[in-house]
């Protein structure tokens, strides 16, 4: 008779194991939707790897961890996402070829020598262009800033991209404005 009691003691914890087995799994597909590191931290559970870029529930490896706040005392929370720190929305005259410079935060050491870029979305469209990190400054290779359209301004953004592809968080917003179709335009000024 205790036999029979051992044997149904271990198939309990079996089926226990095997349920809590399919919520991680649930769990780790939601973190995996995330695509930025605040984002990611704001859902249960789910922790930022740093160099792999990636949202998940399970361990980083030797990767940096971003923890939601509350939850492990070394990087806790949103304020340690590498994000871009300024989002002040800049103003460019169509037709000038401008450099975008863009104040980050929470730089690991290990972006510092990988290849950095910005990548300009304007009109729909992703433009990628190198750019060189300056201590907290990323600065952009110039770029043609070009209002195509028949409005007097378009609005665009800037994104920083460490190691070609990885972002950090947040975009810089922008907008080119036509001189022709707006002579108060700051930009016309100069």
């Amino acid at each position: 008779m205790f036999r029979n009691v051992a044997v149904v003691i271990i198939f309990s914890l079996s089926l226990y194991c095997l349920a809590e087995d399919l919520v991680i799994s649930t769990k780790g597909h939601q973190c995996s939707i995330h695509t930025s590191c605040v984002s990611c931290i704001s859902e249960t559970g789910c922790k930022w790897c740093v160099a792999q870029g990636v949202c998940t529930k399970r361990s980083c490896g030797d990767d940096n961890e971003i923890y939601p706040k509350n939850t492990r005392p070394n990087v806790p929370g949103p304020d340690f996402c590498p994000r871009i720190a300024e989002t002040t929305e800049l103003i460019f005259a169509s037709g000038q070829k401008e450099r975008v410079t863009i104040k980050i935060t929470r730089i690991f050491l290990y972006m510092a020598n990988t290849p950095w870029k910005c990548k300009i979305n304007l009109n729909g469209k992703d433009v990628i262009i190198p750019a060189v990190l300056l201590a907290d400054i990323v600065y952009c290779e110039r770029f043609e800033m070009k209002n195509e359209s028949e409005n007097p301004y378009i609005e665009g953004t800037v994104k920083v991209l460490w190691n070609s592809t990885r972002a950090f968080d947040g975009s810089l917003p922008f907008k080119i404005c036509r001189c022709d179709l707006e002579s108060n335009c700051v930009a016309c000024q100069n």
